[in-house]
């Protein structure tokens, strides 16, 4: 069994405010998700929080994280979900953070805005950051 580096980090609160404005969250409520209450919808991104620290934690666990690597990570799985994030976080594993990085940058084909995100995303991965 390899070492479970990553095992004790969680989102910081940085990197929680920072995916709440990404995700279009403005206090305690979304507006895209008008039939849901507050408390319902903080519950629900609380819940989708977890799920992707749990998908980090468990796939990257022979190469140590900084903060800003894990919640970068965090953010990623959250967007893409565990299956879109994995070749990322497979590399990320094995140390290819440069190949990790680029391959962030190439799932930015969606909605304008997404191009930023990514780029801030890949950042912490990218050889001398």
């Amino acid at each position: 069994m390899g070492q479970l580096y990553n095992f004790a980090l969680t989102l910081s609160t940085e990197g929680r405010r920072t995916l709440r404005k990404r995700e279009g969250l403005s206090g305690y409520y979304e507006t895209s998700l008008p039939d849901m209450s507050p408390d319902q919808v903080e519950a629900a991104f609380d819940l989708a929080v977890r799920s992707s620290e749990r998908a980090v934690q468990r796939q990257v666990r022979h190469h140590p994280l900084t903060q800003a690597q894990f919640d970068a990570l965090v953010s990623y799985t959250y967007n893409l979900g565990t299956g879109g994030a994995m070749m990322v976080l497979r590399r990320i594993d094995v140390g290819d953070l440069d190949g990790a990085a680029d391959a962030m940058l190439r799932q930015q084909l969606a909605p304008a805005g997404l191009a930023a995100r990514r780029q801030e995303e890949s950042a912490p991965f990218r050889h001398g950051a």
